[in-house]
């Protein structure tokens, strides 16, 4: 008896004691599993800290920054826009503006009050998001990733500015608030298609002219008269037009006269056959440059975006010597 129980008595405590050690074990691993959630929690608000700070902004043109209508619509934006988070802005905030992040560190800024840009036209597409109108402008400053959405359906009007994704889902909550606190009997009209104040003669020369251009042009595709609505076809007839998304038109204008600006031995620019006068004066908010061609019957004027690229002219200066008659003083 005394045998078997000493036995009983060994079994006993060395059970006890992997008991204890398992105990041990799983104790240990759970503050293992603790110490790496803290760490990694630990972790995340550093690089929260580091990657969503506030956004700079610098003053700009914003009449209606300061407004009522602004600061309802400032303090009603939602917490998040797609992939971007609020962070605010760094002191000292411009009036009517408010600042988002991505998980990268994008910065979007948002601006409310701005004038609507010189894009804006009989010309431009416009996009529905959260009961807004949005028009989008690429920046076409080489280098530049920078896309600023107009909201041009409401006044005042919010600029929505990022080099990172956006899409115009993701605007519906900035359009949401915009269509509710805003007037959309005082929404910003459309300025007039490029080139539309020259008188254009225009004649059999021109339309041979017209009618050699390709459909495309680059990025951009020619603009069927018949699909635009009354006011744009009006705005349009007796020019091409070209458009791309994002971007301003690239528009022709046959029959043109010579702008103030041209004086005789102005710098040209010779584009194959055709030498091209410069005008640099540029509408506000626009980047598109007016190109005269010189040493024809006829004046063809085109208004080119800054981003077009050369390869425009240069279908347009094929069409213009196989089609137009050449001038003595050439």
């Amino acid at each position: 008896m005394s045998s078997r129980s000493k036995v009983t008595d060994q079994g006993s405590s060395t059970t006890g004691h992997g008991i204890v050690r398992r105990r041990g074990a799983v104790l240990a691993l759970v503050i293992a599993v603790v110490f790496v959630v803290f760490v990694l929690v630990g972790a995340k608000i550093l690089v929260d800290r580091s990657v969503y700070t506030p956004v700079a902004m610098g003053p700009v043109s914003a009449p209606a920054g300061d407004s009522g209508t602004c600061t309802d619509i400032i303090g009603d934006l939602p917490d998040r826009l797609g992939d971007y988070r609020d962070v605010g802005v760094t002191d000292p905030a411009p009036e009517g503006t408010a600042g988002y992040r991505d998980s990268g560190g994008t910065e979007l800024a948002l601006r409310c009050g701005v004038n609507a840009p010189g894009q804006y036209t009989r010309l431009s597409s416009v996009e529905e998001a959260g009961g807004e109108q949005w028009l989008r402008v690429t920046d076409a400053t080489p280098g530049s990733g920078l896309t600023t959405w107009y909201s041009v359906g409401h006044s005042p009007v919010v600029a929505v500015t990022t080099e990172g994704r956006l899409d115009t889902a993701d605007l519906a909550g900035v359009g949401e608030v915009t269509s509710r606190h805003g007037d959309d009997g005082d929404a910003p009209a459309p300025g007039p298609a490029p080139l539309a104040d020259l008188p254009a003669r225009g004649g059999d020369s021109c339309n041979a002219v017209e009618d050699a251009l390709p459909d495309t042009l680059g990025e951009y595709r020619r603009v069927d008269p018949g699909t635009l609505d009354p006011e744009a076809a009006a705005a349009v007839e007796g020019s091409a037009v070209w458009v791309a998304e994002g971007r301003e038109p690239v528009v022709l204008r046959c029959g043109v006269g010579l702008p103030d600006s041209y004086e005789a031995g102005a710098q040209l620019t010779q584009v194959d056959d055709v030498p091209w006068f410069e005008d640099t004066a540029l509408a506000e908010g626009s980047t598109a440059g007016v190109w005269y061609s010189m040493g024809y019957a006829d004046t063809v004027a085109v208004s080119l975006p800054l981003d077009a690229g050369n390869s425009v002219l240069t279908a347009v200066s094929a069409a213009i010597d196989e089609n137009l008659e050449r001038t003595a003083e050439r």
